[in-house]
């Protein structure tokens, strides 16, 4: 059997492919494999030695390490505000990735649709298109992560109906207006989750002179984290550092104060969300009244996030159903659907 044979079979066939939709978040990455559904979530994390330069843990191992290493292990978030800011240690965890998920009988690299966000510049794009197809794709489809979230919303694209998404993250909100399967007025700004984490950090230092880390502030938030007031004032106990005496110490937060230290961040998320709909076509503002806002994003899961937006703009929120996977569930079903939704990608390119 000649080598010319095979491969014209592997151009006939995906069965010799692990077809994988990826969704690189700022906080976690999230891989959908053709015919299986979500198979892995692992934090966007690697633990790297810097005087030997090797990675000793990646995603939920790594995590584990943040604010705990020696001063010659780093745990790096390679990936800021949704941007890729250090380009091989991304390739280097996608590779870890896609190594983990590896079937026996797959002799080429994946085929891998990847959102990006909407304004992203061609330079950041093209940085992930590379990180991918260098950790092993064979094909790199890029998506925005908008129509990735209608498509896995279910809504119907190809419709001259306007909808308006609102995907809330850790790194990035984005602010999306789709009609007609394409994205007619987008708005983004850095911040989303991880803003509220720093606005967190930030008033225990400034109040109780109290170190906190990322972990504990995000642990916080969720706990007893809300975007407006509620009937009853929870309060958490918190451990840190004392600023002071430089020993640990134990400090009660109550649920206004946390809700007082994110108030302007949530208000300049509000804000963006308010400014495109003030440049939005009229036609589809109708659109909009009728249908209301998809929020959506690890962060629309704060406490009266839903709410607090219905309130500044008058119109009706819908969560997703599923959040925080809402993109790689998109691109999961542009995989099953390839031939017919490949209109929706931004690039179509293959390898020689």
């Amino acid at each position: 059997m000649n080598m010319q044979f095979l491969q014209n079979i592997f151009k006939k066939s995906d069965s010799f492919f692990q077809n994988i939709g990826l969704d690189l978040g700022t906080t976690k990455i999230s891989v959908y494999v053709k015919g299986k559904g979500i198979v892995l979530k692992e934090p966007a994390v690697v633990a790297l030695n810097t005087k030997t330069d090797q990675i000793i843990a990646i995603g939920k191992e790594a995590e584990a390490m943040l604010g705990k290493t020696p001063s010659h292990i780093s745990a790096i978030k390679p990936i800021v505000n949704g941007v890729i800011s250090d380009f091989e240690v991304t390739e280097k965890l996608l590779r870890f990735l896609f190594q983990k998920i590896k079937e026996k009988n797959i002799f080429l690299g994946p085929k891998v649709i990847v959102g990006v966000n909407s304004l992203g510049t061609e330079v950041e794009r093209k940085a992930v298109e590379d990180a991918v197809r260098n950790a092993g794709a064979k094909e790199v489809y890029l998506i925005e992560k908008a129509l990735a979230t209608a498509i896995g919303a279910g809504l119907l694209l190809n419709e001259a109906r306007g909808n308006l998404i609102v995907d809330i993250g850790g790194g990035i909100t984005e602010v999306s207006i789709v009609s007609l399967g394409g994205i007619v007025v987008t708005k983004n700004i850095r911040i989303a989750g991880n803003k509220l984490n720093d606005d967190i950090i930030y008033f225990v230092r400034n109040k109780f002179k109290l170190a906190i880390g990322e972990q504990t502030a995000e642990k916080i938030k969720i706990t007893i984290g809300s975007a407006l007031e509620r009937n009853t004032d929870e309060t958490m106990t918190i451990r840190g550092r004392d600023l002071a005496k430089g020993l640990p110490k134990e400090v009660k937060v109550t649920e206004s104060e946390i809700r007082e230290a994110m108030s302007e961040s949530l208000q300049t998320i509000v804000q963006i969300i308010k400014d495109t709909l003030e440049i939005a076509p009229p036609e589809l503002i109708a659109d909009i009244i009728e249908k209301g806002i998809l929020l959506t994003g690890g962060t629309s899961l704060l406490k009266d996030m839903d709410t607090l937006i219905e309130k500044a703009t008058g119109l009706k929120v819908n969560i997703s159903d599923d959040p925080v996977n809402s993109v790689v569930k998109g691109e999961g079903i542009i995989l099953e659907n390839f031939e017919a939704m490949k209109p929706y990608l931004l690039t179509l390119k293959t390898t020689l």
